[in-house]
């Protein structure tokens, strides 16, 4: 390979990075900006805690097996350059829409919890994302199937962006918040 056609390609990865937002760019890391790390099953869990996160300007997802048998997130408060390494995922807060953030099926985001309430009718997780959406206190939440803490589903809203961890009975999801904008 040439110079010129990995220089090229390396531009088209980085335009991609930059234009589309609902994907992470595979196999690209970004070195430094690190202020907190947490187990991560996919990395769209990455991505949403990011996305949640005033403080988050980018994130890296390292795969299975590189630092360890688990997969691990790292949000970033500055923006590193891009560096090819097929360890990782990356992003930046700057190009995920609110639209983009779905529901973490099988993800508990335990704790910070400021209220919670019982859930009636067969679209307990919408009403759960909806009534998170609606509160300003409201940075994540968590929907309980029913059976698991008693006979009706639970709704558990979250003052804060816990970090995600794997649960069958459970679902989860983060409010978009926007990031502060530096004026110079």
């Amino acid at each position: 390979m040439t110079l010129r056609f990995l220089m090229s390609a390396l531009a088209a990865v980085i335009a991609l990075f930059l234009a589309a937002p609902s994907v992470a760019v595979d196999g690209f890391d970004q070195p430094g900006g690190d202020y907190a790390n947490f187990p991560a099953t996919g990395w769209w869990h990455c991505r949403n805690t990011c996305a949640g996160d005033a403080r988050c300007v980018a994130w890296t997802w390292v795969k299975p097996g590189v630092q360890g048998p688990a997969p691990r997130c790292y949000l970033k408060n500055i923006q590193p350059k891009l560096v090819a390494n097929a360890c990782c995922n990356s992003g930046s807060h700057r190009n995920i829409e609110p639209n983009q953030l779905q529901p973490e099926a099988r993800t508990d985001r335990p704790g910070q919890d400021y209220r919670n309430f019982e859930l009636t009718g067969s679209d307990g997780v919408n009403v759960c994302r909806a009534t998170c959406d609606s509160e300003a206190a409201c940075k994540a939440w968590t929907y309980v199937s029913p059976g698991l803490q008693g006979p009706k589903a639970r709704c558990w809203l979250k003052r804060g962006i816990p970090f995600p961890i794997d649960n069958p009975s459970m679902v989860s999801g983060v409010k978009w918040r926007s990031i502060p904008q530096n004026i110079d």
